[in-house]
């Protein structure tokens, strides 16, 4: 049973565009589900075969009390998907006169749109590296609205391929980090966020205070030595230990110690 006093926004929280069609479909649906409407969509429930009644005078068909209750209903629900248009969309359903045919063209125009933006931003995904002059928070921030902008039409990227792809966007920098965090078990993808912050942070410490000899080794996330008076300071990163640095420092008297940071 329908609802004329029906919050339309409790259901339908967007505005339909190219790019979030499979969202708003959803969303619809719902409307459409919770009033029992949805075959006003799908042409499981069309009008009434037309009255074969006329009025002899006008010749103007005589509608039955069942098409016009199914009439209601429908532009009922027609006013309310044609609420969430913009006007880009308005102008396609111009002259359509029941929710079926106005279902049908918004799929017809937008489903398409939404297919290849969807397959744009796994391409995008898949591809993305992180540059040079590029932060590693701001890199994270990059790869993070790619997933939003998945989310947002319906299409998710699940927990663990988000864990893949940001692992192998991190360039040859990374390598050792990258390397191990792929070993099972793997973080998830808030555990990998917050550990890979830490990494960067530790490595930009040891990078600030230290002369690096290994810069012609970059796969080496971090590893260096600083030769200072007859005191050597030997620096790395554990993979067996994700989340601990170990110093090994040595004198000119060959005593040797760790320390674990």
């Amino acid at each position: 049973m329908t609802s004329l006093s029906l919050n339309i926004s409790n259901f339908i929280t967007l505005r339909l565009t190219p790019t979030n069609y499979p969202l708003w479909r959803e969303q619809a649906l719902a409307l459409a589900e919770s009033q029992d409407l949805v075959g006003h969509l799908t042409n499981d429930d069309p009008a009434s075969p037309p009255p074969n009644t006329t009025n002899t005078e006008n010749f103007v068909p005589k509608l039955t009390d069942e098409f016009i209750a199914w009439r209601k209903k429908d532009n009922l629900l027609r006013g309310w998907i044609i609420g969430t248009l913009f006007e880009e969309a308005l102008r396609l359903v111009v002259g359509l006169d029941t929710t079926h045919a106005i279902w049908t063209a918004l799929k017809d125009s937008y489903a398409e749109d939404s297919q290849e933006y969807e397959f744009t931003l796994h391409q995008q995904i898949t591809y993305l590296r992180k540059e040079d002059d590029q932060s590693i928070g701001e890199h994270i921030r990059t790869f993070q609205g790619l997933c939003d902008n998945l989310a947002a039409i319906g299409k998710p990227v699940p927990d663990k391929e988000k864990v893949f792809y940001l692992l192998t966007s991190l360039g040859h920098e990374y390598e050792t980090f990258t390397k191990t965090m792929l070993k099972p078990p793997r973080p998830s993808y808030s555990e990998l966020i917050s550990q890979l912050q830490s990494h960067d942070q530790r490595r930009n410490w040891f990078s600030n205070h230290s002369n690096v000899h290994n810069s012609s080794t970059p796969q080496v996330a971090f590893y260096g030595e600083q030769q200072r008076s007859r005191t050597r300071v030997t620096y790395m990163f554990s993979p067996l230990c994700r989340n601990h640095i170990f110093l090994i420092i040595s004198n000119q008297d060959q005593q040797t110690f760790g320390i674990n940071v």
